[in-house]
């Protein structure tokens, strides 16, 4: 077949079509395949494939352009050398002609990728240079399965579309970049919301055999959509129990709303929980949409809710029975959809005893009741609670903190901390303040005005607990080091394995994070 000459018309008329294509989309595969259809009308071909340099620069990768859903030759294996390919010599003699014509390469066979390209069947073809900003990023290539389909005036026109081809390869590069990076920075949001709430229910610090139990029943709980009651002294962090089980549920995504029953009088609680209407009251100027109208396919947290009257007891009870409720002064009932989860630090058992709430109210509550272990309870988290602390506050009071004061440990080991661990949060931070330097240690008679804790030698305990205490002082002393010479089994004078085996009857987990000095405290 004889080759075939483009009249200046088809070569303009090829260029304006070719930019339209290259125009109408930011999708490679799109624009590419769309080109290769318009040169098939105006160029004899049977292959069309770009070759794009790696950011290695030593190779590059071949990609088929296909046109009409053709499959095209078959690519190879991997990557190919850009030394001795018709890359690297455009990269180098690119100024002495703008295109590489092979008339037959059962005849000869110049470039690296000539073997490649000739055992798929290409016998004849054009390449020509892709270049952005003076440097050769890499190739369009055309080709025929018969020899000498190509002229040099061919050759010459497909020069003169790689610019326009070139700009199009980069900018669509540019864009899956762009989109590439949207789409990593959009699962890094997700990531980084799926972390900030990991260590938001990280605040329950501690690996206590309590703790363990705590978040396993939080996480069973989360799964469900019954009422949970959490019960636990002043201090102890029944509101991170509540944000955990929220976080953790099906309705995450949705709004979590917090109502502290305590702080609020009855009439401005009811007005809080339920909203209530213009006029209702003296004070209502406009109408009020209540928290649990907020807090609809979400979770609304009644914190204290052993502390509300028994007006507002019997509208709870409706809200959970029916799912419906009043606004104060309003007509229109309202219906809702909220997960419940109340805390108390009573009794609430005993105050149904006395008259004081509601029998049916709290068995409504106590469907799942979650137990928050007192800090006296799980006395081996201490030491891993007061880092945290001293982490979270001590860069903003110009305390790096690296080492606790053996001594300061002791003190805070021996006290049953009534507070929890509020208590022990105001602690460290008082010991923050008052000192300086890299050792955190608590003055004596502060923590002795603080909470008079009884002195070691007046407290009668069990032979066993007053072995957990020592042992507990042993690895203070040792930063948490079991075995070696500076071990806590070398001090103790018993096997590693021994010693591992009694921390585990006695619940302990030695903490590695700090190093304790035996400075006594001032």
């Amino acid at each position: 077949m004889p080759i075939r000459n483009l009249t200046t018309e088809e070569r303009y008329q090829g260029i304006l079509r070719i930019d339209r294509v290259l125009s109408s989309s930011l999708d490679l595969d799109v624009v590419l395949d769309r080109v290769a259809t318009e040169l098939k009308a105006i160029v004899t071909l049977d292959h069309v494939a770009l070759l794009l340099i790696n950011p290695d620069e030593k190779t590059y990768t071949w990609t088929n352009i296909t046109t009409g859903g053709e499959k095209g030759v078959e690519l190879p294996g991997k990557d190919i050398p850009l030394k001795g390919g018709t890359l690297g010599w455009f990269i180098e003699h690119r100024s002495e002609t703008p295109y590489v014509i092979y008339r037959d390469l059962h005849e000869e066979r110049p470039f690296a990728e000539d073997e490649i390209v000739f055992q798929r069947g290409i016998r004849s073809g054009v390449r020509v240079p892709l270049v952005i900003d003076n440097e050769v990023f890499g190739e369009l290539a055309v080709a025929s399965f018969q020899p000498n389909q190509y002229s040099d005036e061919v050759a010459q026109f497909l020069s003169e579309m790689a610019p326009h081809i070139a700009i199009a390869v980069a900018n669509a590069r540019s864009y899956a970049t762009l989109h590439a990076s949207r789409e990593d920075l959009y699962k890094e949001a997700l990531l980084l919301r799926s972390e900030l709430k990991y260590l938001s229910n990280k605040n329950f610090i501690g690996s206590s055999q309590a703790m363990v139990d705590l978040m396993d029943m939080i996480q069973r709980v989360a799964k469900t959509e019954v009422t949970v009651l959490i019960l636990g002294e002043t201090g102890t962090g029944k509101e991170l129990v509540a944000n955990a089980i929220h976080e953790w549920s099906s309705r995450r995504e949705k709004v979590m709303v917090k109502v502290n029953c305590a702080a609020l009088q009855d009439t401005l609680l009811l007005s809080e929980l339920f909203g209530h209407e213009k006029g209702a009251f003296t004070g209502a100027v406009e109408r009020k949409i209540g928290r649990f109208e907020l807090a609809h396919q979400g979770t609304i947290f009644l914190d204290e809710i052993g502390e509300i009257s028994m007006e507002a007891q019997v509208k709870i009870l409706r809200v959970m029975q029916e799912r419906e409720f009043d606004r104060v002064g309003g007509t229109r009932t309202i219906r809702t959809n909220t997960r419940i989860v109340a805390a108390t630090n009573r009794d609430l058992e005993a105050e149904v005893e006395r008259g004081r709430f509601r029998q049916d109210l709290y068995f409504r509550l106590n469907v799942i009741p979650i137990r928050v272990p007192a800090l006296r309870e799980r006395k081996e988290d201490i030491p891993e609670l007061v880092e945290y602390f001293a982490q979270k506050y001590g860069p903003g009071m110009n305390r790096i903190i690296k080492k606790i004061d053996t001594r300061a440990m002791e003190r805070i080991m021996m006290y049953d901390w009534p507070g929890n661990i509020r208590e022990l949060e105001n602690v460290v931070e008082r010991g923050l303040v008052l000192g300086s330097g890299e050792v955190l240690r608590f003055n004596k008679q502060l923590l002795g005005e603080a909470h008079p804790a009884r002195a070691e030698s007046d407290e009668l305990t069990t032979l066993e607990e007053h072995e957990c205490r020592y042992i507990l002082k042993v690895l203070e002393h040792t930063g948490g080091v079991v075995s070696g010479e500076r071990g806590a089994a070398q001090i103790l004078g018993m096997k590693p394995t021994t010693l591992q085996s009694r921390m585990k009857k006695l619940g302990i987990q030695p903490q590695r994070r700090f190093r304790v000095v035996g400075d006594r405290a001032g």
